[in-house]
């Protein structure tokens, strides 16, 4: 007792759990806020239950419309245009490339653009124009990317077209779509979707990918192709540094 008088701090300190008031205070603070929020994660998770490979909603409107209207479809299947004459770094670069201005006069300053339906016409005419007023401004196209990855997620399409995937293995039947959004690709270029692809393996000759091949990447078969008889499996790295540099 002597002991305690001396030495205040030392004297025995009263436990908070003793008082039944300050102990239903404690158990509110926890149980509740545990409470509402699986409420909310509860009806949070079953609203966004969709089947695989849906949106859990519509794309927002204008959010894939791009600066001048453009066919993938018109393009690839009809002009047979190749996909790397305007992705022209998808062979040597990390990026495919957006097309560059060049490419697009090169061609719309001779080619007016033409369809079998009248109204159709007119309106690929009408984007052709509206391209070709970029050109006296000096100004880039300010094209929106469609298929992306995050920042974090390192992917090189020099690596992938030289070893002889086609582009439609990733970006799908391209060549059937005017308007490219979320809805319109075959994947979701998840990280298990890309592991499932460097796990498996495709069959390879001397290496490279066994055909079928796109004579204009995302266009006709080439069926001669199909004929090479695969000697071997080509696989990707699995090392977490190939993909998270």
């Amino acid at each position: 007792m002597l002991k305690d008088n001396f030495y205040p701090w030392r004297r025995r300190k009263t436990n908070i759990l003793s008082k039944p008031f300050l102990l239903i205070i404690l158990l509110l603070l926890i149980i509740l806020p545990v409470f509402f929020f699986s409420l909310f994660g509860l009806a949070t998770e079953t609203d966004q239950k969709t089947e695989p490979g849906q949106t859990t909603e519509p794309d927002p409107p204008g959010e894939f419309s791009q600066p001048i209207e453009f066919s993938h479809k018109i393009h690839i299947e009809k002009g047979e245009v190749p996909c790397e004459f305007c992705h022209i770094y998808a062979r040597r670069s990390i990026n495919s490339g957006a097309p560059v201005m060049a490419s697009c006069f090169g061609c719309h300053s001779v080619v007016a653009g033409s369809d079998e339906d009248p109204q159709v016409a007119i309106k690929y005419q009408n984007a052709i124009k509206k391209l070709l007023e970029f050109k006296p401004k000096g100004e880039s196209i300010p094209w929106k990317k469609i298929h992306d990855v995050p920042d974090f997620v390192y992917f090189s399409h020099k690596r992938h077209i030289q070893a002889g995937f086609d582009c439609t293995d990733c970006h799908g039947e391209i060549n059937q779509h005017d308007l490219l959004s979320t809805q319109t690709m075959i994947t979701d270029l998840s990280m298990g979707w890309c592991l499932k692809c460097h796990i498996e393996g495709r069959p390879a000759v001397n290496g490279k990918i066994a055909g079928p091949v796109r004579e204009t990447r995302g266009g006709k078969i080439l069926k001669e192709a199909a004929a090479k008889q695969p000697d071997g499996i080509l696989l990707g790295s699995k090392d977490c540094y190939t993909c998270h540099k």
